[in-house]
Order: C-alpha cells, then structure tokens, then sequence
C-alpha cells in the first residue's frame, strides 16, 4: 500500500476532530439568552418573594440585601466577561 493511502484518512480523522472541538467551542460561547433569563429568574423570585410575604417590602433591610445582590450579580457578570474574553483572545492566538 502507498503510504498516501494511509495517511489520508487518519488526517481527514484529525480535521474531523478539530472541527468537533471548534463547533463544541462555539457552542459553549456565552449569549444574550444565559442573560436574560438569569435576570427574568432573579426578579420572578423576587416578586414570589414580595407576593409570598408582602410585609417584607415595608423592612429597609430588604432594600440593602436587593441592592448587595444586584451588585453581587453584575460583578459576577462582569468577570464572567472578562474571562471569557480572555479565552477568546487564547483561541484566537492559539488559532494562528
């Protein structure tokens, strides 16, 4: 056998494999629908909570823990971006 023959299918095998892990990447990239609904499902909560209890709306205490856990979520948010980034930036170079 001609060794052409036998190398062709294990580099179609290889890219075949590359393009898998590129697609999963692909998949895997963060979108605006992640975002939506953690913040649809954040404030849902919070109406069940102030449906479910409705004396907590009239207690000030509720209204720090509402604002420490929106600034918990958009520093989360912020560094889930940042780090994302950074992996974009890693594949990109990677990718050259």
């Amino acid at each position: 056998m001609d060794v052409e023959h036998i190398e062709a299918p294990i580099l179609i095998h290889e890219k075949q494999k590359k393009q898998a892990l590129v697609e999963e990447f692909e998949q895997l990239r963060p979108n605006w629908r992640g975002n939506l609904l953690r913040t649809v499902g954040m404030l849902m909560s919070m109406a069940l909570l102030v449906w479910m209890y409705p004396e907590i709306v009239h207690q000030p205490i509720s209204y720090v823990l509402l604002i420490l856990i929106f600034g918990v979520s958009a520093d989360l948010h912020a560094q889930s971006k940042r780090i994302n980034k950074r992996i974009d930036t890693l594949y990109k170079l990677l990718k050259e």
